[in-house]
């Protein structure tokens, strides 16, 4: 399974992706709505019916402001999970790092994979989506976002260090675009039900406001029916 590059990692501070996060509204930070709007645009899923996996929790964020679920996160990073768990954990929101207590917890409805799969080669992508069907419910629902490399995207790359992104470049493993996301995940134990491209050049305007990025974001998604984004979500039903 995956290997925790420890050295990397470990350079981020507990909670880099939640300092100041809130669930109604978002600082002026590109990096910082990059991820506000990924979470949103899953929020519809995460309901009270439902019991949650956050793999790959990082700072617990997506669970604390934007799940109704019965959630668990995990995360290879002890340091990420134990400032989830103090900042966020009640009876319905859980956190580990200890891979083995997800087998323990119960059967998951939806699960959600955020930021993770370009770390990993395709194989391990393929054993994980499989390892995970076995600790699920039948029909249940995995989503899973990675980045979109386009032209687009490539281009924001060379921008980030002047927005003060962090650079991945030491970890990342692979780079999808629909067309072989598709390819990859329709090799999976699970049904590709489908890929939509979102966060698109409107969340540019972050540093200007939020406000205004969230509000051009969501007009070009409209304008242009999701044709356009740097972040791929893949739904899939298991």
């Amino acid at each position: 399974m995956f290997e925790f590059n420890k050295k990397f990692w470990d350079n981020f501070e507990p909670g880099y992706y939640d300092k100041n996060f809130k669930s109604d509204k978002v600082d002026n930070s590109i990096q910082q709505l990059w991820h506000y709007l990924t979470f949103k645009k899953q929020e519809r899923f995460l309901t009270s019916s439902k019991v949650h996996l956050d793999y790959a929790c990082g700072p617990g964020t997506q669970i604390g402001l934007f799940s109704n679920s019965i959630s668990l996160g995990y995360d290879a990073s002890e340091e990420q999970v134990k400032y989830a768990i103090k900042k966020y954990k009640s009876n319905e929101k859980q956190f580990t790092y200890d891979y083995s207590k997800i087998k323990n917890f119960g059967r998951f409805d939806i699960i959600t994979i955020n930021g993770l799969i370009e770390y990993l080669p395709n194989s391990e992508i393929l054993d994980l989506i499989k390892e995970l069907k076995h600790i699920s419910n039948d029909g249940a629902t995995i989503l899973i976002t990675t980045p979109n490399y386009s032209l687009f995207f490539y281009a924001i790359e060379k921008l980030s260090k002047y927005f003060g992104i962090k650079d991945y470049k030491e970890v990342s493993n692979s780079k999808f675009n629909k067309k072989s996301l598709d390819k990859l995940l329709n090799k999976s134990e699970a049904e590709v039900v489908n890929i939509k491209k979102i966060n698109n050049f409107g969340v540019l305007f972050a540093f200007i406001s939020s406000d205004l990025a969230i509000k051009i974001e969501k007009f070009f998604e409209k304008l242009f029916d999701n044709k356009f984004g740097f972040i791929l979500m893949a739904e899939l039903k298991i």
